[in-house]
């Protein structure tokens, strides 16, 4: 996750950044590069999940990554995207990317088998995409990878004004797993 600030008595904007894990990773290299760009401008959080830090721990992003994090392995996906948009500025981007998933562009091979499926009311299959579409104040817009390995989207969340929220889903079914399996149904 990242913010900006203004320099003191300068012009530009400088870059702070936090990054957030289960379990404490931090390499050498990363101590290295911690103690080059100071404690103010790198953090490292570890132990808890993201639904357990208040804003006012974390504050407020103009950009949020989730790369095979939070966002592939929650059992409540839409209390996760409602967290990620509560930390969002208006304006501000979340990035993440879903392996093994029906595509929005609906380009995956026959026999492919899903992660993460999310189906409506009725049972009746939904993408992962046209679900975050139906968010308000948000612009979603999604990249299928149908030649990876799994099927893949690239996600792009854009929070457009405060009040931002998704439609709510149940679990239906979680095997852990890496990722784990997962199956949701939309609450209407």
């Amino acid at each position: 996750m990242a913010r900006y600030r203004r320099r003191r008595g300068g012009s530009g904007k400088k870059a702070h950044g936090v990054a957030i894990s289960i379990e404490d990773r931090r390499t050498e290299r990363w101590q290295q590069q911690a103690a080059i760009l100071g404690a103010d401008r790198l953090r490292y959080l570890s132990g808890k999940r993201l639904g357990q830090y208040s804003r006012e721990e974390l504050g407020e992003f103009q950009i949020i990554t989730d790369v095979y994090g939070g966002f592939t392995y929650t059992e409540n996906l839409s209390r996760f995207v409602e967290k990620v948009l509560n930390l969002l500025e208006t304006g501000g981007v979340f990035y993440t990317v879903l392996p093994a998933v029906h595509l929005e562009d609906g380009r995956e091979k026959l026999g492919t088998w899903f992660r993460t499926e999310l189906v409506d009311s009725a049972s009746r299959p939904v993408t992962v995409c046209s679900w975050l579409k139906q968010s308000t104040c948000t612009k979603v817009t999604c990249e299928s990878k149908s030649d990876w390995k799994e099927p893949s989207e690239l996600i792009e969340v854009r929070k457009v004004c405060s009040g931002a929220s998704v439609l709510r889903m149940k679990t239906v079914e979680y095997q852990a797993g890496a990722p784990p399996d997962r199956r949701f149904q939309l609450e209407r």
